[in-house]
């Protein structure tokens, strides 16, 4: 049974991340990054009950800056947790392949976590199957260009295919993104 303060604690920390989530949504930058250093985890701090960080949010919400602004200003001991996924097993690379508008979000964050470039969602996909699914040729463009560097046909397989076999072919000519 937990304790008055330890309610009150929680309540304290569900508080913090409402006023941070309303200042993200109400493109409150300055609020935004002041709040960050605030926690521990600075922008790395899960916000949702979708496990989604403040990170996750700012990408999903096609605000770069901010996520630049962000990014810029995490400590080098927490990029170890940039790994971090959320309930449906999205990085910050997989929202920002969502939009082309996140492409210098994409490039930062390949900057400071390039093995989030390997790592797939739930669903199986990798952060360059979902640029498909969305239709960002810029951020594919990208994503693949650094997929090249792999040398065994094999390994970049894994880029292309989702774990149910379904390949990005495939979800281009679903979505209609044909181009």
């Amino acid at each position: 049974m937990q304790s008055n303060a330890e309610k009150l604690d929680i309540a304290s920390k569900h508080k913090k991340n409402v006023d941070l989530y309303r200042a993200l949504l109400d493109d409150k930058t300055k609020k935004v990054k002041k709040e960050c250093a605030r926690f521990d985890e600075h922008a790395l701090q899960i916000l949702t009950i979708h496990d989604d960080t403040v990170l996750h949010a700012a990408t999903y919400a096609k605000q770069s800056r901010l996520v630049l602004d962000l990014l810029e200003a995490l400590p080098s001991a927490h990029l170890d947790r940039m790994t971090r996924q959320n309930h449906q097993g999205n990085t910050i690379l997989h929202d920002a392949a969502t939009s082309e508008d996140n492409l210098d979000v994409a490039k930062k964050v390949f900057e400071k976590a390039p093995g989030l470039l390997c790592m797939r969602n739930h669903l199986g996909e990798t952060a360059l199957f979902r640029s498909v699914r969305y239709g960002n040729k810029k951020i594919f463009n990208f994503l693949a260009e650094k997929i090249d560097g792999y040398k065994e046909d094999h390994t970049k397989q894994l880029f292309l295919q989702r774990s149910d076999k379904t390949t990005i072919l495939h979800v281009a000519i679903l979505a209609q993104h044909f181009g």
